[in-house]
């Protein structure tokens, strides 16, 4: 049985995911809602090597902390969607440049400088909410996001301060409508703004009777999915006036999206590539730019329905494949340019060999990352390659995520 023990430590930094790092009798602690400088009495659990820590009090603030914004994120609600508002906005980029940076040190075993990171707006800038729906035994339903100190815990939602506000408000019409949803105690909701009107996914259930219904009391949605248990997500309404990217790619901050978006093209196009390789594309947006441009781009997804919707916006010879990457990736190989943006579990090992073994090898590799250990562990595979540049993306300030374009090129260059 693991015992816990009060200690008193100073918070040195902040690690990936967020916690404060700190050290008591040469025991590395990792504690959620700490700050660099604090003095902190915590709750320590010995976890193997390593400690964890549960916030007991602060007992000297570090020079970095605020009051959080929002009133979820502390005491009871102790809202997980956020792991950084006590933190304020120019350490928490601070600490996400040393935690890219620090990824590729100790897991790519590169040395590189800290990154530029480039940011917008603090607050509001999310286009996506995803919250857990609950249903009590007499039908009343609440919506919420989870303590993260205790995913169980479904606390009802008032507002989220880093969701547009028209995000919010659709949800609020949703659990207005709560009675024409599937009647089952657990579901699961996503609103997505697309183009200039919310959709909506639902995960969960295996019958909706009343869908017709749902539909009429929340006439502002575009579009619904539904993921019914056990089953595909299939569309099973659609009022868009023209065909949209699917919801799975809907961009969560559209504005610094953008940003990092043209910055990738613009890396790009320095090469002046005849052919360029886009894996993992999405809905195409960094393809159509490119072959705007006069690049012939090869697209590689495996969600069919952005695939076409890339296709049906791509001119010839540019065109959009569905597939794995991993599975036909070296058919369409050599090409100039190579830009990865694989999802948070980084590449298959097979697309590095396959780049690896291409002849010609590609002039740049260009690496959109959501996850700085997985990037930094596919970094690590590419021998005979070298970080040209690195740059970090705060896409979701008050969370511990960071976004990394790594520029890569042949060591023989």
């Amino acid at each position: 049985m693991t015992t816990a023990l009060e200690v008193s430590l100073e918070v040195a930094t902040i690690a990936a995911g967020g916690d404060g790092v700190g050290r008591h009798d040469g025991l590395v602690v990792f504690t959620p809602r700490s700050a660099p400088g604090d003095v902190i009495e915590a709750e320590v659990r010995v976890e193997g090597r390593v400690g964890r820590g549960r916030l007991v009090r602060v007992t000297r603030p570090g020079p970095a902390r605020v009051d959080p914004h929002c009133a979820h994120y502390g005491e009871p609600d102790r809202c997980g969607g956020c792991q950084l508002q006590h933190l304020d906005i120019h350490a928490q980029r601070e600490a996400k440049r040393v935690i890219v940076r620090d990824a590729f040190q100790r897991i790519a075993r590169r040395d590189v400088a800290l990154p530029e990171i480039r940011s917008g707006s603090p607050w509001r800038y999310r286009r996506s909410l995803t919250l857990a729906l609950r249903r009590s035994p007499d039908g009343a339903m609440h919506a919420g996001l989870r303590a993260f100190d205790d995913p169980e815990a479904v606390f009802a939602l008032d507002d989220c301060h880093i969701t547009d506000d028209r995000v919010v408000a659709t949800w609020r019409a949703i659990l207005a409508a709560a009675a024409h949803l599937p009647r089952e105690p657990r579901l699961r909701g996503t609103v997505r703004w697309l183009g200039d009107r919310p959709a909506f996914v639902l995960e969960g259930g295996s019958e909706w009777d009343a869908l017709d219904a749902f539909l009429k009391a929340v006439p502002s949605l575009a579009a619904v999915w539904w993921q019914a248990e056990g089953r595909r997500r299939r569309l099973v309404a659609d009022r868009r006036p023209a065909a949209e990217p699917g919801a799975s790619f809907a961009q969560v901050n559209a504005e610094m999206a953008a940003v990092m978006q043209q910055d990738v093209v613009a890396q790009a196009l320095a090469y002046t590539p005849e052919h360029a390789l886009d894996a993992y594309s999405g809905s195409g947006a960094t393809a159509i730019a490119l072959a705007a441009a006069g690049v012939r781009v090869t697209a590689i997804e495996q969600d069919e329905e952005a695939t076409a919707w890339a296709a049906g916006r791509l001119p010839a010879p540019s065109r959009a494949i569905a597939a794995r990457v991993e599975d036909v990736l070296a058919r369409h190989l050599p090409a100039d340019v190579v830009i990865l943006n694989p999802p948070r579990a980084g590449v298959d090992a097979r697309v590095l060999r396959t780049i690896a073994a291409a002849g010609p090898a590609p002039r740049a590799i260009l690496y959109v990352s959501c996850d700085p250990a997985t990037l930094a562990r596919d970094v690590g595979r590419l021998a005979g390659w070298r970080v040209h540049a690195l740059r970090c993306y705060d896409l979701f300030p008050q969370t511990a995520h960071v976004e990394s374009v790594c520029e890569l090129r042949p060591e023989a260059a």
